[in-house]
C-alpha cells in the first residue's frame, strides 16, 4: 500500500512531502506513492515534482517520467521538460528522449535539443522521428539553427537524404556534401542528388564537387555517379576518379 494512502493531497501536501522524502532517505522506491498521488491529484503531483518546493531527488524525478502525461496536464511541455533538467541535469538525456518522442513536431524541441546536446543537437530528435512525417521539416529546422554536426550524424545513422538537403537549403554546403556521402555510405540508393538539387536549384554541381574529397568507397562513388547523370562534366570527372579507386571488398 502507498505510504501516503491515508493523507489528503489537498490538505496534507506538507506531510506527503515529508513521507516521500523519508522513503527516499530509507532507500524505499517511491513509485507506489507517486502512482497514488497521480491517480488522486495530478496537480499535487506536479507541485512535488516541478513546483517551487519540488523534491529534487533524482530517484523521485526519474520515477516521475513514468507519469509524464499527468504532469503535462498541469504544466506546458516546454516549461515542464526544462524544469525537469533544471532540477536534475543527470536526467537530461532521458528527458530529451521523452520530449522528442512525445512532441516530435514542437518547435521548442530544436532549442531544447541544443541546450542538452550542444553542437550535436538534433541527433536524438531526428533519429527518434526518422519514420515520422515531420522528419523533413525537423531537418530543416535544425539546419536553420546551425546544428551541422548533428545533421551529419543523422545522415550517417539513418541513411536519409533529408539532412543533406536541409543543410543545402540553409547554405551549409560543405556540411551538406559530407552528409550526402554519409547517407550514401549507409543507403547507396538514397536520392541525395535529387533532394539536394531540389533544395539548391537544378545545377548543384558545386555541392557535388565538395563531396568528392569525402568519398572513401568505390560503391559510394558509383552510386553518386549513377545519380549524377544529368551533369555530364561532373560525371566525366567522377568516372576518372572511380577508375583509379580500388574495388570494395
Amino acid at each position: 500500500m502507498s505510504a501516503i494512502a491515508n493523507l489528503d493531497p489537498r490538505r496534507d501536501i506538507g506531510l506527503i512531502r515529508e513521507r516521500i522524502e523519508m522513503q527516499l532517505d530509507q532507500g524505499i522506491d517511491p513509485a507506489d506513492s507517486m502512482a497514488d498521488l497521480a491517480l488522486r491529484n495530478p496537480i499535487a503531483l506536479a507541485d512535488l515534482v516541478v513546483g517551487p518546493k519540488a523534491i529534487g531527488d533524482v530517484r523521485w524525478l526519474r520515477a516521475a517520467l513514468q507519469h509524464i502525461s499527468d504532469l503535462e496536464e498541469s504544466l506546458a511541455p516546454n516549461g515542464l521538460y526544462r524544469r525537469l533538467i533544471g532540477l536534475s541535469p543527470e536526467l537530461s538525456a532521458e528527458v530529451l528522449d521523452l520530449a522528442v518522442r512525445r512532441h516530435p513536431t514542437a518547435s521548442w524541441v530544436v532549442e531544447f535539443s541544443r541546450k542538452i546536446e550542444g553542437q550535436s543537437a538534433g541527433i536524438t530528435h531526428l533519429v527518434a522521428c526518422a519514420a515520422h512525417p515531420s522528419f523533413a521539416q525537423n531537418c530543416w529546422a535544425h539546419a536553420a539553427a546551425g546544428h551541422l554536426p548533428g545533421l551529419i550524424e543523422v545522415a550517417k545513422r539513418t541513411g536519409r537524404a533529408e539532412p543533406a538537403a536541409a543543410l543545402t537549403s540553409s547554405g551549409h554546403l560543405d556540411a551538406a556534401a559530407i552528409a550526402m556521402i554519409a547517407a550514401l555510405e549507409r543507403t547507396p540508393n538514397a536520392p541525395v542528388v535529387a533532394m539536394v538539387a531540389a533544395a539548391w536549384g537544378p545545377r548543384p554541381v558545386s555541392i557535388l564537387h565538395r563531396a568528392l574529397p569525402h568519398m572513401r568507397s568505390r560503391k559510394v562513388a558509383l552510386s553518386l555517379f549513377h545519380q549524377s547523370t544529368g551533369y555530364p562534366a561532373f560525371c566525366r570527372l567522377l568516372d576518372t576518379i572511380i577508375r583509379a579507386m580500388v574495388h570494395d571488398s
